[in-house]
């Protein structure tokens, strides 16, 4: 599968990056930003910095950002992020969903002045993206819907630190992680090829069978002559 919209632009100032441990990816955690209009192009220049060096107040990295245009992927998928605050740094790929401009944040995960019908096409178009970025990588590592989870999900089975995203989002769009596991698989089943067992039965036709070979080579010169070109002679 390929992601037309997917973009690379490794952070490797972020101390994350140099810090170069690998994981072999178990599951896929769903971040929102909380940064209201701030697209997934713009936090390279945020968080390509290095804490060490005094240059970012915080010790964070996701590997991927996307909106509802691009999908900009920050780290290599097999490299430990720093975005679930807990023991899933050490298991999950961790990708941000950027939200539209219009609006502000009160008291912890309280969206004030979001106007659902405005963003609806902008969260539509966002929300396809993040279906598309994990079919993307359940087929890279041989994941399923089931390894997906939301940071809120990471919280609550204690592999991530106390934050409410996505959910305190998608509920306002009429979804939630479960109907996201449910879209993701129902994706997944669809670039599934049938296997050639199953997806189409074959009827063959045999038109003699001959105790000399010279009878055998002469029904096939019949045959092909006929118009049958894939005719072949097989030997018991």
């Amino acid at each position: 599968m390929v992601l037309g919209n997917l973009k690379t632009k490794y952070m490797t100032r972020n101390d994350c990056y140099t810090a170069n441990r690998k994981i072999t990816p178990k599951g896929i955690m769903v971040h929102s930003t909380a940064t209201p209009g701030v697209m997934a192009g713009s936090w390279f220049s945020r968080w390509n910095k290095s804490f060490k060096a005094g240059e970012i107040n915080r010790q964070v990295c996701v590997h991927a950002f996307l909106d509802d245009k691009e999908i900009w992927q920050y780290l290599p998928w097999n490299h430990r992020g720093w975005h679930a605050g807990g023991a899933a740094n050490n298991t999950h790929i961790g990708f941000e969903i950027c939200e539209p401009s219009g609006f502000s944040y009160s008291g912890g995960a309280n969206m004030v002045g979001y106007d659902v019908k405005k963003n609806e096409s902008y969260f539509r178009a966002a929300w396809q993206n993040a279906i598309n970025l994990c079919v993307y990588l359940c087929k890279e590592y041989c994941l399923t819907e089931k390894d997906i989870i939301g940071h809120a999900e990471g919280h609550r089975q204690g592999i991530a630190s106390n934050h409410a995203d996505p959910l305190h989002w998608f509920p306002r769009h009429g979804e939630s992680m479960d109907t996201f596991r449910a879209a993701v698989k129902k994706a997944l089943e669809g670039n599934q090829k049938p296997s050639p067992s199953t997806s189409q039965k074959l009827y063959r036709v045999q038109i003699g069978a001959y105790s000399v070979k010279a009878n055998a080579e002469a029904q096939l010169e019949r045959a092909k002559k006929a118009g049958f070109s894939d005719a072949f002679i097989k030997y018991d």
